[in-house]
């Protein structure tokens, strides 16, 4: 039942209303308490003064004579639901109910009037159901020394305060029931643009990710989270056509050798044919089997690399020497072209990384100048620190690479001149494993060419941290 959002936001917004609600009534109801007894002390305590001012002059009227004026006092005035006595010291003058005189006494009340001078109350049992309220005011003057004593039933007050018992308990309930069900239709219409997006979502797959997501408003969060729920799609759409173009690529760059391999292999096989035929079927099946070996490694790395299963295998090592050590290999691949093959290397650079992709990276850089360099060309390697970075440079002076093409180059399979590229040998992998390989290392990798002058690749791997 609670799996819905819906009814969970409700739950909620009826929990803490219910609470706020029951919070401000209970204080309502307090102050109303409060202030209703006041209400009813202040008119008590009125009631007592009022017969101490008529009992004072009373007293004066009759030269003095306290219990003539009190007679006369509590015959003159009858509030109605009230109580009036008069008291000289601690000895009772008239009283208008048998009780109120133990009453007053057994609360304290004269003593407490006489220290203070000021009205003292106090709450007993009788003259009603819920108790009656004492009020007891002291009169003093020159010829007097009295207490006038008022009691009235607190049965009103707590009528009133039923009442109002009652009201809240009636719309507690209902405004719970009320603010429940707008709860609901408010959550209902808030979470409306999300039921829509999810709609949506159900419907986009591999085939139609290029589709979005309604945005109904960019400012809020929903409409932030479309957005962004756009922007994954657009990824996943990048991705989906990337792998698509890899899958088709490498199916083509696999047919080629597969297609050459099985012709060769038919050929030999149609008839009987002399050693060096067959030598040189092998021959060819060779090369093209390594080429294709070549192939599925790299793609194989890169697919790790995607991954994130090919790790990196951090060790302390001088760049120099990695870097020498590969121009040193290259020199087998510059001698048959006649290149020149040159180093530059800063002499102990030391470098956390991993020792094998650099020095894969540096071969793939050394293998792409010599492979697009005509004979009698040179090919220039320089490391230099720089900044707290250092600086792999190779600079040949081969075909080049159009303006256009410069920024295609490091993709997966990409090549200026595919003919040209594929009968050299290349698979379209080394650049793009170059990159990954830089950036694995928090670097970079950039080129800059003039198409018949030569390219320059350049390598930037930080050196601190």
């Amino acid at each position: 039942m609670f799996n819905s959002i819906r009814l969970r936001l409700t739950a909620w917004y009826v929990l803490i209303f219910g609470l706020l609600l029951g919070g401000f009534s209970v204080v309502l109801y307090l102050l109303l308490a409060h202030d209703l007894y006041g209400h009813f002390d202040s008119e008590l305590a009125s009631d007592a003064k009022v017969t101490a001012t008529f009992f004072h002059n009373e007293v004066l009227e009759n030269h003095g004579n306290i219990p003539a004026g009190a007679l006369e006092t509590l015959e003159e005035l009858q509030i109605p639901g009230t109580a009036l006595a008069i008291f000289e010291r601690d000895r009772r003058l008239a009283a208008t109910e048998s009780r109120l005189e133990a009453l007053v006494r057994s609360e304290g009340l004269l003593a407490k009037a006489r220290t203070t001078g000021d009205t003292a109350f106090a709450t007993v049992a009788g003259m009603g159901r819920e108790g009656s309220r004492i009020a007891v005011v002291p009169v003093r003057s020159e010829t007097v020394e009295c207490f006038v004593v008022a009691m009235a039933p607190l049965d009103p007050v707590a009528a009133q305060l039923r009442a109002v018992r009652r009201i809240l308990g009636l719309a507690f309930p209902a405004t719970l029931l009320l603010a429940g069900w707008s709860g609901f239709l408010l959550a209902k219409k808030s979470l409306a643009p999300m039921v829509a997006m999810s709609s949506q979502a159900t419907q986009i797959g591999s085939r139609n990710l290029h589709e979005r997501l309604p945005v109904g408003n960019s400012g809020d969060e929903l409409g932030r989270l479309a957005e962004v729920f756009n922007g994954m799609l657009g990824r996943l759409e990048r991705a989906f056509e990337s792998m698509r173009s890899f899958m088709a690529d490498a199916s083509h760059e696999l047919r080629t050798p597969l297609a050459v391999i099985r012709g060769e292999a038919d050929v030999s096989l149609t008839r009987e044919r002399p050693a060096e035929e067959y030598r040189a079927s092998l021959g060819i099946i060779h090369d093209e089997s390594k080429r294709m070996s070549r192939l599925v490694e790299e793609m194989f790395d890169l697919a790790r690399a995607d991954a994130g299963h090919r790790p990196l295998n951090l060790e302390e090592f001088y760049l120099n020497d990695v870097v020498e050590e590969c121009c040193r290999s290259a020199q087998a691949l510059s001698r048959p072209k006649n290149l020149a093959l040159t180093v530059e290397a800063a002499a102990d650079v030391p470098f956390r990384g991993d020792a094998a992709l650099i020095r894969q990276m540096t071969l793939n850089l050394l293998d792409n100048a010599i492979r697009y360099t005509p004979a009698g060309g040179s090919v220039a390697v320089r490391l230099e620190r720089q900044n707290g970075t250092a600086r792999i440079t190779v600079t040949d002076t081969g075909i080049g690479i159009p303006a256009e093409a410069q920024e295609k180059v490091f993709e997966r399979f990409y090549r200026v001149d595919k003919a040209r590229s594929r009968a050299a040998g290349g698979s379209g992998l080394g650049l793009a494993i170059v990159k990954w390989v830089a950036e694995a290392h928090r670097g970079s990798v950039s080129v800059a060419s003039d198409a018949g002058r030569g390219s320059t690749f350049t390598v930037q791997l930080p050196l601190e941290g």
